[in-house]
């Protein structure tokens, strides 16, 4: 089977659909994946490393403010949807997987115009105006949570939960904190703010330090590449329980190790928290498209997995005292870790590539027994 995944701009898109692909080639032998992206989005960075074949189209983002960019906007979508009709035209796939940003929408329509079914996900609480436009061209739409539904309002809605790459639901504890040189017997809290890191949470943890040394804890504080320089100059004589990084590849060791969260609420940021089942403390970045991290963080705190704190509110004393509320009661640390597991949905890759096989008529896994049992009975 042939497949296309696109969805790029921040990390909430480009990880699941790197989730899907790892699925799709984990079931499938003879399986050809190929992403699509745009030129100076976070894609091109992440699917290299992830090993998987990466084109790109000259798409931009959608600018609501009347400006000249704006007016050359609709010729820009335009030649994107040219760029994608004859990447798929070359490619021939089965089927097009699509989990959100503006990179998606010249897909889907190019991929629509040569009736390739199109598999739409949607890992925020609230669609964006991209899925909201592209639902219309879709054959199937997987939803992140249930009360995502009443967006949609098709019977082709499915609700299976935010897939994730399979090291963050695989990677043992132990094993994370002796690959990041951490001490088993100290509690770690994981404190990141995005893709592109969170000034707001970068000065707070700079004020927290203090306090944080006195906790007994352990902190890996991932800045994000833009404030790093400046918060290392800033903690230059930080104790050795603070170990900072501008970004972390293994964030599967990160979630894994943690026994605690402090993040923004992006999609890929949640998903990978509750796939875990961890107990967080979400800040939402308050000018999100369409307030999206308000409402993913509401979700989580409204079924008592997550504590929130306004990025208004936000500062050193604020962050240490809800640490310290979550990690030194116990019964509310559990009960947390419960109400996180239960909304992770560990199995949502698997699931979703079973709906596209059922989908397209497809039983993989008979496929593949077929293929095992033919080169058994070649080699004896």
């Amino acid at each position: 089977m042939k497949a296309i995944l696109v969805g790029g701009g921040t990390g909430g898109h480009v990880y699941p659909a790197i989730a899907v692909a790892e699925a799709i080639q984990d079931r499938i032998i003879d399986s050809q994946v190929l992403f699509i992206g745009s030129e100076q989005g976070i894609e091109t960075r992440i699917v290299p490393n992830e090993r998987f074949t990466l084109a790109t189209i000259k798409a931009r983002g959608m600018l609501r403010k009347l400006t000249l960019r704006s007016i050359s906007a609709p010729f820009i979508a335009v030649r994107a949807t040219i760029e994608a009709y004859g990447i798929i035209k070359s490619f021939k796939p089965d089927v097009i997987v699509a989990t959100g940003g503006f990179v998606s929408l010249p897909v889907v329509i190019a991929g629509s115009l040569q009736r390739v079914p199109t598999v739409l996900l949607e890992p925020n609480f609230v669609p964006g105006i991209t899925t909201r436009i592209c639902k219309w061209f879709a054959s199937r739409v997987v939803t992140a949570f249930e009360g995502s539904r009443k967006y949609f309002r098709f019977r082709k809605v499915f609700c299976l939960g935010i897939p994730v790459r399979k090291q963050i639901t695989s990677t043992v504890k132990g094993i994370a904190i002796q690959n990041m040189g951490l001490r088993q017997d100290q509690k770690m809290v994981l404190i990141m703010g995005g893709s592109q890191g969170a000034r707001s949470i970068n000065k707070s943890v700079i004020e927290a330090l203090p306090e944080l040394e006195k906790m007994n804890i352990q902190v890996i504080h991932v800045a994000g590449e833009r404030d790093f320089d400046w918060v290392s100059s800033e903690t230059s004589r930080a104790p050795v329980f603070y170990h900072l990084l501008p970004y972390m590849e293994n964030m599967w060791d990160g979630l894994a190790g943690a026994d605690l969260v402090v993040s923004r609420a992006g999609a890929a940021a949640i998903s990978e928290i509750i796939a875990r089942g961890l107990p967080s403390i979400l800040i939402p970045f308050p000018f999100s498209s369409e307030r999206h991290q308000d409402f993913n963080a509401k979700v989580l705190s409204d079924a008592g997995a997550a504590a929130l704190i306004k990025d208004s509110e936000l500062d050193g004393s604020t962050l240490v005292s809800q640490i310290k509320r979550v990690l030194n009661d116990r019964p509310l640390y559990l009960q947390m870790a419960a109400a996180s597991k239960s909304l992770g949905r560990p199995d949502a890759s698997r699931e979703i590539v079973t709906m596209i096989s059922n989908m397209l008529g497809l039983d993989f896994d008979v496929r593949k027994r077929k293929r095992t049992y033919a080169r058994k009975r070649k080699t004896a």
